[in-house]
């Protein structure tokens, strides 16, 4: 079921709408930019979001403010009831960046040599899961540490892991 939103015209660009939860969250969803009919062949409202399944992240193009913030409002659930330990572990993986994930999550990663680097296989998750529990940016550089200190190295922020994302996401 799509979470319910809300929109703030931002303050420095009257054109640009940020997409917000209904229920008084500042969690941004999404952005609709109000392109006034500059390409006549699509809908005068351009709506993002991190959550859309395209490379730009964009959710489309619409005739109407209304439709463009439900589209974004379509691709988040609304808030259920934390999942049972059993249920987070037989979480599916998903191929994504650590745009959004908060720790603790697991991660696949392959081991040699005392060195634990990224599963890179986008097709498929090889190696084994293993959990990171703090995650650090250094520079335009993602870290992150498991629960005995071992570091992984994200490279930049746009890198693309398998994910199983923990309790908090």
């Amino acid at each position: 079921m799509a979470i319910s939103t809300r929109t703030e015209v931002d303050d420095l660009d009257p054109n640009k709408h940020v997409v917000l939860p209904a229920d008084g969250g500042t969690d941004v969803l999404g952005v609709v930019f109000d392109e006034q009919g500059a390409i006549p062949s699509r809908g005068r409202f351009a709506a993002w979001s991190l959550k859309a399944g395209t490379r730009n992240g964009v959710v489309g193009f619409f005739d109407t403010l209304t439709e463009a913030t439900d589209a974004i409002g379509a691709l988040y659930d609304t808030p259920a009831e934390p999942a049972t330990e059993s249920e987070q572990t037989a979480a599916e993986p998903k191929w994504q960046t650590l745009a959004g994930v908060t720790t603790p999550f697991h991660v696949y990663v392959e081991q040699s040599d005392n060195h634990i680097r990224l599963a890179r296989d986008r097709r498929t998750p090889t190696g084994k899961p293993i959990e990171v529990v703090r995650l650090e940016k250094r520079a335009s550089c993602r870290y992150g540490y498991t629960a005995d200190n071992r570091q992984i190295n994200f490279v930049g922020v746009a890198t693309k892991c398998w994910v199983i994302a923990g309790p908090g996401n």
